[in-house]
């Protein structure tokens, strides 16, 4: 029989979120249940977005600057198309002239996060170097891959041959890649394999590198969930993960810490046990907005 979350339980979750989850998680959560409205999101979201159009300060918890990064706008990008904002909405063209600003055109990237990361508290895997690149597949794909896909989204908005240098770049990636070994790499390829108008020439090859690639990959791996793959059951790449989804789903609701949130795996106390709690405290309502989303997305709320 699978496994549902009892109506107690979500109704905690909902009340863990609310409580002590960040404006934006609370209006994202909020939107998705049909208790809010997407504009009280967008406005929650645009208290990350800096004057040169990019976003920073927290939006990605394990990080804290307030300077613009890539990691951070390719989040706020998918936050803003999966809140509806138009191509013309002044969040929308900011961070798409802040994309034009800082692309590497020799290598058609952008870089994860700049040097001004130093200036605020952060995870180590943030810390910047001069061979940040090496730690991170040279940012082919994480957070290439997904900004490109909402490139495609917002393309009548994008500056002139920004889409095509990039374009240009993934396409040199994936001639050279026969498999994607990194579990965040593989979620960015994921989201740009799934774009809507994404051409056919590019879509294509890049889902069958998705799949070759979730088949091939450590299914203990905690970076990688399943159910990051397959959000819901409409998911393009469901089939290649359907043994996985139940376990998953199971286990997500099993994860369900007694007061109402679900937690993280990994831990950064040990470089300083303050910074670490607020960043846990927003990833936290971060995790249960999601895993409140998917188990509703798979039917498995009790009366929902």
């Amino acid at each position: 029989m699978p496994a549902i979350l009892p109506r107690e339980r979500y109704d905690a979750a909902l009340a863990f979120v609310r409580e002590s989850g960040r404006p934006l998680d609370v209006a994202l959560l909020n939107h998705a249940v049909g208790e809010g409205k997407a504009e009280a999101a967008l406005v929650a979201l645009s208290e990350f977005q800096n004057p040169d159009g990019g976003f920073g300060g927290g939006l990605e918890p394990d990080t804290q600057a307030a300077a613009s990064s890539g990691i951070a706008t390719s989040i706020a990008l998918r936050l803003l198309a999966r809140l509806g904002a138009s191509s013309r909405h002044p969040m929308v063209t900011g961070a798409l002239g802040w994309l034009d600003a800082s692309l590497d055109r020799e290598r058609g990237v952008w870089p994860i996060v700049p040097r001004e990361v130093a200036s605020a508290p952060h995870a180590p895997w943030w810390a910047w170097s001069a061979n940040l690149a090496d730690s991170w597949n040279g940012f082919r794909f994480n957070p290439t891959a997904e900004i490109l896909a909402w490139l495609y989204a917002y393309r009548d908005a994008a500056p002139d041959g920004l889409i095509e240098t990039a374009e240009a770049a993934m396409r040199r990636t994936l001639a050279e890649t026969s498999v994607i070994e990194g579990a965040y790499d593989l979620k960015c390829a994921a989201r740009l394999s799934e774009a809507r108008d994404a051409p056919s020439d590019l879509a294509a090859p890049l889902a069958g590198l998705v799949r070759r690639s979730l088949g091939a990959h450590d299914p203990n791996d905690e970076h990688l969930s399943v159910l990051e793959i397959a959000p819901t059951p409409a998911s393009a790449f469901g089939d290649a993960v359907a043994g996985a989804i139940e376990p998953a789903l199971g286990a997500s609701i099993a994860g369900q810490q007694a007061d109402g949130g679900w937690t993280m795996f990994w831990d950064w106390s040990f470089v300083d046990a303050k910074d670490w709690a607020k960043a846990k405290k927003d990833w936290r309502g971060w995790l249960t907005r999601e895993a409140i989303e998917t188990l509703r997305a798979y039917g498995r709320v009790e009366g929902v």
